[in-house]
């Protein structure tokens, strides 16, 4: 019964945020638009642009920890009375969340009750939605105050999908200011950054050593530089200066699934509907979502070609 009231109850409060403009355009997590894409493209475009004009640009993917978990109820709270959210929504999330406690039951007993005063509820409906405004403050903290890469007259400085950032500036001067404003506002919120899993990037296209081992900080820790040659998976996606983006051991799965379907017991039509259904959608979303050499594509082409006609 909660989870159908909490699905009404989200549906309603997502069309209040559209029409409000309450998320920022750079937030691209749990909407209904396909924003891995968008920011996988935009990122390696300003990558691109700075090797071509020979120009600067320094780039972070900053790795919150347990940020789902940590977020805590009183600057949810906060955030949301902040952005003007109609006082029946905030009453029934404060209904939800204030009060909350568990239990740990041992082969000694129960354990006395234990408050709960972060993290937004597993399973919920609404936890999306309240964890996007909760990132709010921080995302327009970074966008606002900084100068961001200035890519074709447009200016990128964050790209946000749920919990993942990557901030992205003209110099290494610059990306630290937002590295700290990033750091200043995470502190008020009450999060942190696994340091060990984040990492940076500097290129300098005018430079014969493009890739800069510059060294970066967040909350005062050290970030880890990529070197010439390494590489940071982002939304599923290979990213660095020069990079072999092409799934090759991805684009092989889906020809063992061609097999396995052309070795089945189904109806030649079955067949040809398994494979429509199944391998070449996947297909699809690896030629969008990377830059794909074109032998393993022909390959795959041809066998694909070769069992429907069979």
């Amino acid at each position: 019964m909660y989870k159908l009231y909490a699905s009404y109850l989200a549906s309603r409060i997502r069309e209040w945020l559209m029409s409000g403009e309450a998320i920022s355009s750079i937030q691209k997590g749990f909407m209904s638009c396909e924003g891995c894409y968008e920011h996988n493209f935009i990122l390696q475009i300003t990558i691109e642009t700075a090797r071509r004009a020979q120009r600067q640009n320094t780039v972070a993917w900053l790795d919150l920890a347990n940020a789902f978990g940590s977020m805590p109820h009183h600057h949810i709270f906060a955030t949301l009375q902040e952005f003007g959210m109609p006082g029946n929504f905030l009453r029934v999330i404060r209904e939800v969340y204030e009060g909350c406690s568990t239990t740990i039951r041992s082969v000694e007993g129960e354990t006395a009750e234990i408050p709960i005063r972060s993290r937004v509820k597993q399973g919920c409906l609404l936890s999306p939605i309240i964890f996007k405004i909760a990132m709010e403050p921080l995302l327009r903290v970074i966008s606002n105050g900084t100068d961001g890469f200035n890519l074709h007259r447009e200016r990128v400085s964050v790209l946000a999908y749920a919990d993942d950032l990557v901030l992205t500036a003209d110099d290494p001067e610059n990306l630290q200011c937002m590295l700290d404003a990033t750091s200043r506002a995470s502190d008020w919120m009450g999060l942190r950054f696994n340091a060990k899993k984040c990492a940076t990037l500097h290129i300098n296209g005018s430079k014969r050593d493009s890739v800069q081992t510059t060294r970066f900080q967040i909350q005062g820790e050290p970030v880890i530089p990529l070197a010439e040659g390494q590489v940071y998976q982002h939304l599923c996606m290979l990213t660095s200066f020069r990079v072999r983006q092409t799934p090759e051991d991805t684009i092989q799965e889906i020809l063992q699934d061609a097999a396995k379907i052309d070795a089945s017991l189904l109806a030649p039509w079955q067949k040809i509907n398994a494979l429509n259904t199944f391998p070449i959608p996947r297909i699809s979303f690896v030629l969008r979502r990377s830059a794909v050499a074109t032998v393993p594509l022909n390959k795959a082409d041809k066998i694909v070609r070769q069992l429907v006609k069979k």
